[in-house]
Formats: structure tokens, C-alpha cells, sequence
């Protein structure tokens, strides 16, 4: 196993754990329910601190790949410039569910902190839904665009 390897295993925990998390803060929002909102940003601060593994592999990641045949370094480049805004939303959602664990016995405004929260995650995801695509052009060349406009 190679720093590649692990950088494409980890990354996908972000991708799926914060989705469920915005479910079970949306339930617990819904149904009022103190304890499922309390778990589901435990869960989030967990998920965000997986972004800075996947970060930091990134760099020995590139190194395996970046003579592979196939490989544009382009695509490495805006995979990478793309990671780091993933890495500070990703970090901000978390530090946001942070305080809002700090801040949960507020019963008044734990409702606007934790759909704060929310807000954060949503953007996080979409940030890495993003930093993921541009990551999967660098090896998966159908999911490049240029090569899908040639062919026709």
C-alpha cells in the first residue's frame, strides 16, 4: 500500500460522513431532539478532522502517480488548488461544530448555531464533491470532458 492508495481510501470519508451528519442534524433540528443534534456534530468534528490526513497524503500521492502514463499534471494542480479550500471549509465546518458543542446549553440559540453548522458542512461538501471530480480526472480520462467532445 502506497501513499496513493491510502490518500484514495480516506478520502471518501468526508464525501459520505458528512452527508449522513447533515441527516441527522436535520432530524435532530426537526425533531427537537437535543441528543441526536449533540451526536451529529461530534460526528461532524470527527469527519472534519479525516480532511487533514487526506491533505497531507496528498502530496506523497502525487508523487506515485504523476509519471503514470495518462497523467497531466495540469489535472494534479487544479486537483490540488481545489483541496485546499476543501481543507479550509472542511476545518471551518468542523471548528463551527466545535462551538456548537461548546455552546449546546443555550437552549435560545442552538437552533441558529447548529443550522450555522449546517450551513458550513453543506458548503464543505460541495467544496469536496468538487476537489473529488477534479481528483478523479487525473487517472479516469472518460471523466474528461475534452475527451468526450473529440470523440464526437
Amino acid at each position: 500500500m502506497n501513499f496513493a492508495h491510502v490518500h484514495l481510501i480516506i478520502n471518501h470519508i468526508p464525501l459520505i460522513g458528512i452527508p449522513i451528519v447533515l441527516a441527522f442534524l436535520g432530524h435532530g433540528l426537526w425533531t427537537k431532539n437535543a441528543s441526536v443534534q449533540r451526536f451529529s456534530l461530534i460526528i461532524l468534528l470527527g469527519v472534519a478532522l479525516v480532511v487533514l490526513p487526506i491533505y497531507l497524503t496528498g502530496e506523497p500521492a502525487e508523487e506515485v502517480v504523476e509519471h503514470l502514463p495518462g497523467v497531466a499534471e495540469s489535472f494534479i494542480e487544479s486537483h490540488e488548488d481545489a483541496g485546499k479550500f476543501s481543507l479550509v471549509f472542511t476545518l471551518a465546518a468542523g471548528a463551527a461544530a466545535f462551538l456548537a458543542l461548546w455552546f449546546q446549553k443555550i437552549e435560545s440559540q442552538r437552533r441558529l448555531i447548529n443550522l450555522i453548522v449546517m450551513g458550513l458542512a453543506a458548503i464543505a461538501l460541495l467544496s469536496l464533491v468538487y476537489t473529488a471530480n477534479l481528483g478523479g480526472k487525473i487517472r479516469h480520462t472518460e471523466l474528461r470532458t475534452e475527451n468526450l467532445q473529440e470523440k464526437k
